[in-house]
């Protein structure tokens, strides 16, 4: 898999496994792949990569590193609406 893989290509990959060690090799080389693209600071697959995490978590593999993007994208959020709403007390 490479690391720009669509979620469904990797929901296909992961379920198309035989064994349950082949699904973990699996999940295990697609979550060093979004932890390297984190570290790149790439925001145009930053929603991507929190996708395929949550389903990894679904399937209950740990994802704990994807917790400090998410955090970092709910702030980015939080600041976004309440400028906009801001905005629209201010007309």
């Amino acid at each position: 898999m490479s690391p720009s893989v669509r979620l469904q290509e990797m929901i296909r990959v992961i379920r198309g496994a035989r064994t349950q060690g082949e699904e973990r090799g699996v999940i295990q080389r697609e979550c060093a792949a979004i932890r390297a693209q984190f570290r790149q600071a790439d925001n145009g697959t930053r929603s991507h990569n929190l996708a395929k995490l949550l389903y990894v978590h679904m399937l209950g593999y740990p994802a704990h590193f994807g917790q400090v993007v998410n955090s970092a994208l709910k702030i980015v959020i939080m600041y976004l609406v309440s400028t906009a709403l801001f905005i629209t007390s201010q007309c």
